[in-house]
This record gives C-alpha cells, sequence and structure tokens, in this order.
C-alpha cells in the first residue's frame, strides 16, 4: 500500500515562532504606554497596521519592525502630535529582536518527526522569506527527515495542488498538519486532502479565521499524537 504522506507547518507547529512576536509587542506596547498612549489602543492599531501590510509586504521579520515603527507614527498622528527620531529608533530595537530568534522545536516534534519519517512520506511546506526560513530549517536539525522543503509566499490551496501532482500524492492519502486555520486548515480543505489542526497555546490573530468545514478537520492537542493517528505498520522491525 502507497504510504500515507505528511505535509508539515513549520512555525508554531514544530517550533516556537510567535511567541516571539508576542513578547516583541509586549515590549512595543509597554513603550507606547510610557509616550502616554493606552497599550490596548496600542496592540489593535498594530493589529490593523498588519492586516493592511502583511498581504502587500509578506512575512519578513523586517517587515514586523517597519509595522511597529508605523504603528506608532499612526498613533502620533491620530494624537495630533509628532513623532519622535528617539521613538521610532527604540520601537524599531523592539521589532528588530525577532529576526533571528533561537529555535525551540516544541514538546515531542524531534521524536515525532523521526519516528513518522520511517513509515510516512514527509514533507515541509512554509511560508515567508525564503532566507529567514531556510535558517530556521537548518538550524531546526529536522531537515533530514523530509522528502522536500519548500518555502513559498503565501500558503493556499494552488500550492498543495502544485505539491500533490509534483511529488505524485494521492489527495486520499495526503495531509496537511498545521496550526493555522487560514494557512493549513482551509486551504487543505480546498484542495480536498486531510486537515490536521493542532492549535498553537499563542496564536497570531492574522490567522485565525473561521475553519470552512469543521466536521472535515482532525483537532489533536499534541504534536506526538501524529503517532497515534499514524501508527507504525506491524509488520515494521
Amino acid at each position: 500500500m502507497e504510504k500515507v504522506a505528511l505535509i508539515l507547518d513549520a512555525d508554531d507547529t514544530l517550533w516556537e515562532n510567535n511567541v516571539f512576536y508576542e513578547e516583541a509587542t509586549d515590549a512595543f506596547a509597554e513603550r507606547m504606554a510610557r509616550e502616554g498612549f493606552d497599550p490596548q489602543r496600542a496592540r489593535e492599531t498594530l493589529a490593523r497596521v498588519e492586516h493592511e501590510r502583511v498581504p502587500v509586504y509578506g512575512y519578513a521579520p523586517q517587515e514586523f519592525a517597519r509595522s511597529l515603527v508605523l504603528t506608532y507614527q499612526r498613533l502620533c498622528q491620530e494624537d495630533g502630535r509628532l513623532p519622535r527620531p528617539e521613538v521610532e529608533a527604540e520601537v524599531e530595537a523592539i521589532g528588530n529582536q525577532v529576526v533571528e530568534y533561537p529555535i525551540i522545536l516544541l514538546d515531542g516534534v524531534a521524536e515525532t518527526v523521526a519516528a513518522l519519517s520511517c513509515h510516512c512520506r514527509l514533507f515541509l511546506l512554509t511560508k515567508g522569506d525564503p532566507e529567514v526560513q531556510r535558517s530556521k530549517v537548518e538550524r531546526s536539525g529536522l531537515a533530514p527527515h523530509f522528502e522536500a522543503v519548500h518555502i513559498v509566499p503565501e500558503k493556499g490551496p494552488e500550492v498543495l495542488r502544485d505539491l500533490l501532482a509534483r511529488h505524485h500524492l494521492d489527495p486520499q492519502r495526503t495531509w496537511m498538519v498545521g496550526n493555522s486555520p487560514r494557512s493549513d486548515v482551509n486551504p487543505a480543505l480546498a484542495a480536498g486532502i486531510g486537515a490536521i489542526h493542532i492549535p498553537y497555546h499563542r496564536p497570531w490573530s492574522f490567522e485565525e479565521v473561521p475553519v470552512a468545514d469543521p466536521e472535515r478537520v482532525v483537532t489533536l492537542q499534541r504534536f506526538s499524537d501524529l503517532l497515534r493517528l499514524f501508527p507504525p505498520p506491524e509488520d515494521m522491525p
């Protein structure tokens, strides 16, 4: 029988990602509070700025730093104040802390990926800046377990259909595994493959959209639960 194929998301599925952005956002909100802005207003303004900019400029970490600066400028503009260059520099420095964060694998990921690779075809699909994402994959130590690594500007059903064709995958035996309804679950449903949702403890609001067809989605609490869903064959040594 043909092997099951698992297409795995990377950020916040295999390793910590958004938590570093949340920490930077916390620091930004605190800095804005010292400027006299309500910290919750600062967070909400940042969310709006990111929703405007991400579809245009993508997911490079440098763009997050730029969004923080633009958020500070917008807050000043709304209050009829002039932004101060020294504050802009501080805000940019806060944002740049996420440019190359340490790779911290989520619980059970290393063992589970190694075990699955013995009886499943594994593919990594991640979006963002190619150089940044390639560095994360290399530093994770997981690359040898994947048949192929694909880095794309944005995920969607057409990307998954291309992977199916490129690697001759059977849609009935192929699953997308990820934490994001927007970028992992819904594209898988639209592409006609299995969808496995592993929620992340601190999700990015940009990725949190309604699941298109919840009845077709398998939700797991831990990454290691994949081994229960896809156990090795009984005759496997």
